[in-house]
């Protein structure tokens, strides 16, 4: 089993991995890591006849570098990355792609998750409370209190 959810060779030595909640960029050299959160586009585009399908994909980090197109006109060079694959990798594409494009629902799945158990929790230590408050225990007032406390109310 591999270290990492998917795995895309592209061409001119380029890997992307996904992992976790990052986009991963390797390379002989090293690895460039993108978290997911903060890719603000995702495109592939499936490669047809002889031609190679592509990646691309937008960051919110800032560019690496900027080109100066004369009269206070300029572009940025580095937020925008694109690989190319082959047709027999297009599978990991689609799923590289999905996994990427999901990401937000996932994490708002999760939240939901998570608020729920935090609504059980809050329910049962009110509940706990109350057992305390009928073996006198604790007062009418330090109840009501506590329970006030709990629903943020």
């Amino acid at each position: 089993m591999s270290e990492y959810d998917i795995t895309l060779p592209c061409m001119n030595g380029f890997t992307l991995h996904a992992k976790g909640q990052n986009l991963i960029v390797a390379t002989k050299r090293g690895e460039e890591i993108f978290p997911i959160s903060k890719i603000q586009s995702f495109a592939l585009k499936e490669p047809r006849g002889l031609s190679q399908g592509t990646v691309t994909f937008r960051t919110a980090q800032a560019a690496t570098a900027g080109v100066s197109l004369g009269f206070g006109f300029g572009a940025s060079i580095g937020a925008e990355k694109n690989f190319f694959y082959q047709k027999r990798d297009l599978g990991a594409a689609l799923a590289l792609r999905d996994y990427v494009t999901s990401y937000e629902e996932r994490q708002r799945s999760a939240d939901d998750t998570a608020a729920g158990a935090k609504v059980v929790s809050v329910v049962e230590e009110i509940r706990g409370l109350k057992g305390l408050l009928d073996d006198g225990i604790l007062t009418q007032e330090e109840f009501d209190a506590k329970k006030r406390q709990l629903l943020g109310l």
